[in-house]
């Protein structure tokens, strides 16, 4: 064997080795997704990863779909838990086994556009200050067929100052760096269950920047299986515990209701009439001390949730009490210093 062999197989085995990303996803009973959502990530553009398949206990047909896949493509690495041991633990099992630099999202039933890996790779490798970077989604019903396509905060402080109140990335669009989480004893958590994506969103973005691309990346499967539609009471109560956490760090300590009221708010689920002007006045202290402590300016999620303050208060009470008129000209005043001259 000539020298230059020996080398081409060295180094081919060690990147085989140490993949630069390992994509993950946790699965229990999802035959009729699973394929697709395999396939999707098997056609990256991108080719340096492992991807790390946790079968969680399934009862139906995933796992041996899934091992049909192992055969052809020797990146895919199937770990089966022989029972149900839910998300968050297969969450960490994956993490325990990945070997990339970095780590990226696929839900069991999503499906990542042929570019995803590589524009995301690129990214986090060209801006070393980023932590984490999602995409916008496509949102499909059970047959792919569009339903909506919403568009996420994109740049730093935008992303960091939505995340006080609700999870703003779709996590089966993230990636995220392994040494973050390694150096920082970063794992899923129990506690958050069914929020676990919101909680270690937050926790990965006080370690460095964030952002959504431009680019749409997933199509994002709805249907009524989905873990968000089935959960969405525990999901919720963990999430208010980690909007309480997040406005503590920058110095409100809100109770568990005010928490709650700030979520339904900014997910547009409706206002609390009888202490809007509380929430109100509070939002705009938390929204002002912000901007001060990042110096974020033209920020365009604080513009939005300013003139979102505006009309929560409504017409009728600005226009008839004087507290309501006040507030209302003080959160005008500062979108008007805030948006044009700063």
């Amino acid at each position: 064997m000539l020298p230059g062999e020996k080398f081409f197989l060295r180094t081919t085995y060690k990147n085989l080795m140490t993949p630069k990303v390992s994509v993950i996803t946790t699965v229990y009973n999802c035959e009729n997704y699973i394929a697709r959502s395999v396939q999707s990530i098997l056609d990256q553009t991108f080719t340096d990863f492992e991807y790390i398949v946790v079968n969680d206990g399934s009862s139906d047909n995933t796992c041996e779909i899934v091992k049909t896949f192992t055969g052809k493509d020797s990146r895919v690495i199937l770990i089966d838990n022989k029972i149900n041991k839910g998300r968050v633990p297969s969450l960490n099992t994956a993490l325990a086994a990945a070997k990339g630099k970095y780590i990226a999202i696929q839900d069991a039933d999503d499906i990542s556009l042929d570019n995803r890996l590589e524009k995301q790779y690129n990214f986090l490798e060209n801006n070393p200050d980023y932590v984490l970077v999602g995409a916008n989604i496509i949102v499909m019903d059970e047959n792919e067929n569009k339903i909506s396509e919403p568009l996420r905060p994109e740049e730093n402080l935008d992303a960091k100052y939505s995340l006080l109140f609700r999870c703003t990335f779709a996590n089966p669009s993230i990636m995220y760096r392994k040494k973050t989480l390694d150096e920082n004893n970063i794992r899923y958590e129990d506690n958050f269950i069914h929020a676990e994506d919101f909680r270690i969103i937050s926790l990965l973005s006080r370690f460095g920047k964030i952002k959504n691309l431009r680019e749409t990346m997933i199509m994002y499967r709805k249907h009524p299986r989905n873990n968000s539609m089935t959960n969405m009471d525990i999901m919720d109560k963990g999430s208010i515990q980690i909007v309480m956490e997040n406005l503590s760090r920058i110095g409100f300590e809100v109770n568990y209701e005010q928490a709650n009221r700030f979520r339904n708010m900014f997910s547009s689920r409706g206002i609390n009439k009888l202490l809007i002007y509380e929430d109100v006045e509070l939002l705009f202290e938390i929204t002002k001390t912000f901007s001060e402590k990042y110096n974020s300016s033209r920020n365009k999620e604080i513009q939005r949730s300013l003139r979102r303050m505006m009309n929560w208060l409504g017409k009728t009470n600005v226009m008839t009490r004087s507290r309501y008129f006040s507030l209302f000209i003080s959160i005008l005043n500062y979108y008007i210093k805030h948006s044009i001259f700063k």
